[in-house]
């Protein structure tokens, strides 16, 4: 056999996997010369290895084996040598080979090894096109970590090219616990050869024990399993964690644990807020655990919008007393909740399953409302999630938080970006009650990467325990564009629920207007600056929402929207309407509910109700206003110049005051009165009084009739309307 010098350069990607200390032995390289030729398994410093590779019909017990049929064509690391590991008479063009080094009944790590790369000819060759070389290290079946080193043209020694675990691109590998090293290429890369490979025997720690209230070997680590023989009460940090006994986990607490969680017969509860975190993706989890969940209050024609952090768990006996056609999967073609749950089903991971209260709840006006609670029960979810979303015609996908533990959406939308582009997400809240059968206000929150939260008064990112949610996504892919978008949530969107997350950024132009009633907001929407944003629709930056509720929105092309980008920069010359909906004709509040950059520094917004031409600056305070039940979308505007004005604030030059009283409905101006005249909502005159010559009037309403809307005349012209609502 021929190997030819080549020249290589390393680089590589680091995924998952953490750092471990435990007490070691010195390391051994071996060389490989006092193993059997052809052989499956090789003798280390008194260990034994096995060779595992898939096998063909030439070779059944795999395709890698010892090699020494070509004397003086191996590497020890410091001399040529004459054995080795490879495929020899297995090399196949488009056979991408792979094979395994696995310790028997030890773990060990692993320090360097040197590859030789050729063709299925055995031939080397410079790289042109990169082929990447893929280094699992796993324990028990568990990748805990992976490498891609990217050969290029290096010196090599007789062949060989040193892979220094200790130090890829500034990280170290060599000490991450393992007993199987796998190792795999793709085509050119058809053949490889091993040899001098350097690993050093670990003796791992024992387990530490809580039990009677103690740590039988001090407090776990992420180096140190735990066992549990009692309750914990407490954040516990663990490499593996092992129930041996009924654990309940209070609310607030977190077990963070990276690597397997076990649970063969043991009633294991975390209540609601308390939290399982899992770091390595590729822990497998065994036996039940349940997590309990508890929703706002809420009354019987209310949904819940859950996800299971567990697998296994049946969706209807997640509320067994909610009617079973009030179940609800997302259709994203109709846009709409569809009823198609059979009684089999389970929460499969990420789904967002939609479900009324249970129906022995009080309805609205019968009584007070209560927490749902609910238990989901199974093997808790971990790692890698993959779901195929669809773009059939609207896009919007109904997913969930997979995890038993918190995960942050910018990280969620960040790993996602690569593939998708994922617009805005949207998350269902209990704020506003139904009215006449119609909810009075906007439930959905609105979350827009590029603008953030249509609510003003949330800041955090993260999704909580079984939080359902709808993302907005399309695929980067242009031509031809994809109906399925993958989509995934993996450990590393996982928070703690104590995790403060900040992501410091410049502080970009925007506020939020908020539609109150009573008291009570309706719904909030957000307009803002941002680079890279326009006038036009743009769903980056731009969301309309789910469905026009009773509320306050901007306008893009004749459509709502609850977040507007209008520009990369603040611009005083801007000026949009705004529309409200009105679902019961009662007083309404325009408010000012949250302002960031320029706005939180002196610059002026002013409402204009072109109406009843009244101007307010809402920087300086809320305008109020009266209302019958309907759309209006040409009443509103915003500006921010006095230059840019169109009425004249008619109440500024006469101070115009009316209100009523026991059905009394009193004026009061600063100019004389001449005329008044009360009209209701159909346009009838209901009242006249001429020829007043007086600063103030009253007058009985004593009516069915509740809105009204009153036309007042003075002696020097000024004419106003005002609408009022008589109780």
């Amino acid at each position: 056999m021929k190997k030819n010098l080549l020249y290589y350069k390393f680089t590589i990607l680091f995924f998952f996997g953490f750092v471990f200390s435990l007490a070691q032995n010195l390391p051994y390289t071996e060389d490989f010369e006092h193993a059997t030729n052809d052989s499956y398994s090789f003798t280390s410093n008194g260990k034994l290895f096995k060779i595992e590779s898939s096998p063909t019909s030439r070779y059944p017990q795999g395709t890698f084996r010892v090699q020494g049929n070509y004397p003086g064509t191996g590497w020890n690391g410091l001399t040529i040598d004459n054995k080795y590991i490879d495929n020899d008479g297995a090399a196949e063009f488009g056979v991408n080979p792979s094979f395994k080094l696995k310790s028997e009944g030890f773990n060990f790590t692993s320090q360097n090894f040197y590859l030789f790369l050729a063709d299925y000819n055995l031939q080397q060759f410079p790289f042109i096109t990169p082929v990447p070389i893929i280094i699992n290290g796993k324990e028990n079946g568990t990748i805990i970590f992976t490498a891609v080193y990217i050969p290029l043209n290096a010196l090599m020694m007789n062949g060989y090219i040193q892979v220094n675990l200790k130090n890829i691109n500034g990280i170290d590998y060599s000490n991450y616990v393992i007993n199987e090293l796998e190792i795999s290429t793709s085509n050119p890369a058809n053949y490889v050869g091993l040899d001098a490979f350097t690993w050093t025997e670990v003796t791992p720690s024992l387990p530490t024990i809580w039990e009677n209230g103690v740590w039988s070997d001090g407090e776990p680590t992420l180096t140190k399993d735990a066992i549990l023989r009692a309750s914990y009460p407490h954040d516990l940090v663990a490499k593996t964690l092992t129930f041996e006994a009924d654990v309940t986990v209070p609310s607030g607490v977190t077990y963070t644990v990276d690597r397997n969680v076990s649970n063969t017969s043991h009633q294991v509860v975390f209540d609601h807020g308390a939290y399982l975190m899992q770091q390595n993706d590729n822990a497998v989890n065994i036996g039940n655990i349940s997590f309990k969940r508890q929703s706002e209050l809420i009354y019987r024609l209310e949904t819940l919008d859950w996800s299971s952090p567990v697998l296994g768990q049946n969706i209807l006996a997640l509320s067994p007393k909610t009617l079973q056609n009030r179940f609800y999967r997302y259709d994203e073609s109709t846009n709409d909740w569809i009823a198609n749950i059979n009684a089999a089903d389970i929460f499969q991971k990420g789904e967002y399953i939609a479900f009324r209260a249970p129906n022995n709840f009080n309805n609205y006006g019968e009584g007070v409302a209560k927490p749902f609670e609910g238990t989901f029960t199974g093997v808790p979810n971990n790692g890698s999630v993959l779901m195929m979303l669809t773009k059939n015609k609207f896009g919007n996908n109904a997913v969930g938080n997979p995890y038993p533990s918190p995960i942050d959406l910018k990280k969620v939308i960040s790993f996602n970006s690569g593939m998708s582009t994922i617009s805005n997400v949207f998350v269902w809240t209990h704020k506003k009650p139904i009215v006449n059968g119609e909810f009075s206000g906007d439930n959905w929150m609105i979350y827009n990467d590029q603008m953030g939260w249509s609510d003003p008064t949330v800041t955090s990112t993260t999704i909580g325990v079984g939080q359902g949610f709808i993302v907005q996504a399309e695929s980067k892919v242009v031509s031809p564009t994809p109906t399925s978008i993958p989509f995934i949530f993996n450990n590393g969107m996982r928070v703690t629920g104590n995790e403060v997350i900040s992501y410091k950024t410049k502080e970009d132009d925007k506020f939020w207007l908020s539609l109150k009633q009573n008291n009570e907001t309706l719904n909030s929407t957000l307009i803002g600056y941002k680079e890279g944003s326009s006038k036009q629709y743009e769903k980056v930056f731009d969301a309309e929402p789910m469905q026009v509720y009773p509320g306050i929105y901007s306008m893009i092309d004749q459509k709502e929207m609850s977040i507007q980008g209008r520009g990369a920069e603040f611009d005083e010359k801007d000026q949009f309407d705004l529309v409200v909906n009105i679902l019961t004709a009662e007083n309404y509040t325009i408010s000012l509910a949250k302002t960031n950059g320029i706005f939180s520094q002196g610059q002026s917004i002013y409402l204009v109700d072109k109406e009843l031409n009244k101007i307010t600056d809402l920087s300086k305070g809320d305008y109020n206003f009266i209302s019958d039940k309907g759309y209006f979308a040409n009443r509103f505007e915003i500006v921010y110049t006095n230059s840019l004005l169109h009425t004249t604030d008619l109440n500024e030059k006469n101070k115009l005051n009316v209100y009523t009283e026991n059905h009394i409905v009193h004026i009061q101006s600063t100019e004389k009165l001449k005329t008044v005249k009360v009209y209701n909502l159909e346009g009838s005159l209901v009242k006249s009084i001429s020829s007043l010559n007086t600063f103030e009037t009253h007058f009985d309403l004593s009516t069915s009739t509740k809105i009204y809307v009153i036309w007042v005349e003075s002696y020097d012209g000024t004419k106003i309307s005002k609408k009022i609502i008589v109780k």
